[in-house]
């Protein structure tokens, strides 16, 4: 098995020593974890998912992933280990755990949130029966014995008809929070847990007319406007969007993550929630449509395709550096939903669940998940300054949205050994 690599170039030179381009889920259950158990678990749903059982290959200057039959590495740590590396058997991901908690470390390249849902399902369905003794409900998981779907596999970003490169649309400076006088000497990561009632939070959304993704956005795009309500300069968030619909591939498991630029406009500021809720909606809409997600992935594969014509790791790495400066300056924060995923009868066992990344071009990532009847807002950025947290938690009170407070830590997600680093 040789899957070349295409559309995960970007990700791949993307990655650095400080931006591991990590994804992190963290699974705390109602009790300790069975070491024994979950090394079995993972062992098991590996075999469901053979494109994630891959190390990283490379001749002349072409990459590829390549068949791993080395076993998945499943220690007792919180911390994890270096993925791509000999104590991660050369892998590109990797599972660990302490106490009550499991952790999955899955390179962003070889994946997105959603690809990873989908392994941590099955994974959370072998330990649960395993561990539990008790016979689950299968529906909608991924199992061993599985028909593996062409789909599945194949990246659909390379079906794509090229298209001619197109003068690129000029967007104004945002308000960068990493130059801020209070952050701009400050890089010390941070995550910040937050956890709000499902239902409550579900009305909230309904009755201003918005998504859990999209109200997010906005009641960020307040809170950072109330502490910068003198800026010339715009917020302007990034809204994670799922590809797969767009592109007919609902199997696949790339990383396939575009996005809706959500501008804060000043002209927005003072009307009420709804309205403004609405507005958001409907940018998300407009920048989703079918046409516009092509258009978008098109232009990522030019991208990929100069980065295939350099011919030097150095060289690629400088040109996705160069596009990610870019993007520094026009995004303030960015906020990604994998969206509700049904864990069947393995969730009466969760007590909570949160996805963790570095912040790659922006002051402040949100990441929300959802399980258990709570959804978790994960509050991370690339400072410690806790002035736009405290700023967020006084929205939420402002409008009445009840939350928990989980505290906050420094960020450390394991990182990715690559020759250019």
């Amino acid at each position: 098995m040789k899957m070349p690599l295409f559309s995960e170039l970007g990700r791949l030179y993307q990655t650095g020593r400080e931006k591991t381009n990590v994804i992190r889920a963290e699974i705390r259950l109602q009790d300790s974890i069975d070491g024994a158990a979950l090394r079995r678990a993972a062992d098991t749903a590996m075999q469901r998912y053979p494109y994630f059982a891959v190390s990283l290959q490379k001749e002349g200057d072409a990459y590829w992933f390549q068949e791993n039959r080395n076993p998945v590495t499943v220690i007792n740590s919180e911390h994890g280990v270096p993925l791509n590396s000999e104590a991660s058997g050369y892998h590109l991901l990797a599972f660990s755990w302490q106490k009550d908690a499991i952790y999955v470390d899955i390179f962003h390249a070889l994946t997105d949130a959603t690809g990873m849902m989908e392994l941590i399902r099955t994974l959370m369905y072998y330990y649960c029966t395993d561990h539990y003794g008790t016979k689950m409900r299968t529906d909608g998981i991924r199992l061993v014995g599985d028909l593996i779907a062409p789909e599945e596999w194949d990246d659909p970003a390379v079906r794509l008809e090229q298209t001619p490169s197109s003068q690129k649309s000029e967007v104004s400076p945002a308000l960068n929070l990493m130059e801020m006088e209070n952050t701009r000497d400050d890089r010390k990561k941070m995550v910040f847990g937050i956890t709000v009632e499902e239902a409550s939070f579900m009305r909230f959304c309904a009755e201003h007319d918005g998504s859990p993704a999209t109200m997010t956005a906005l009641l960020l795009s307040r809170a950072i406007a109330s502490i910068h309500p003198d800026s010339p300069l715009p917020v302007r968030i990034c809204l994670c969007v799922n590809q797969r619909n767009a592109l007919h591939a609902p199997l696949a498991h790339q990383s396939l993550v575009g996005w809706a630029w959500l501008e804060y406009k000043e002209k927005m500021q003072s009307w009420p929630l709804t309205r403004q809720a609405t507005a958001f909606r409907g940018m998300v809409f407009a920048q989703t449509r079918d046409e516009n997600v092509i258009a978008n992935q098109q232009a990522m594969n030019r991208n990929c395709r100069i980065i295939r014509s350099l011919k030097t790791d150095e060289e690629r790495a400088a040109f996705v550096r160069k596009d990610d400066d870019y993007l520094s300056g026009v995004l303030t924060a960015t906020v990604s939903y994998v969206g509700k995923k049904d864990f069947g009868d393995t969730e009466q066992y969760i007590k909570s669940f949160r996805i963790l990344a570095y912040p790659m071009v922006e002051g402040i990532l949100i990441e929300i998940s959802a399980v258990n009847r709570r959804i978790s807002m994960d509050f991370m950025q690339n400072f410690s300054s806790p002035v736009y947290l405290e700023a967020f938690l006084k929205i939420l009170e402002v409008n009445g949205i009840p939350y928990r407070f989980d505290g906050g830590q420094p960020l450390n997600i394991p990182g990715v050994e690559l020759p250019w680093l």
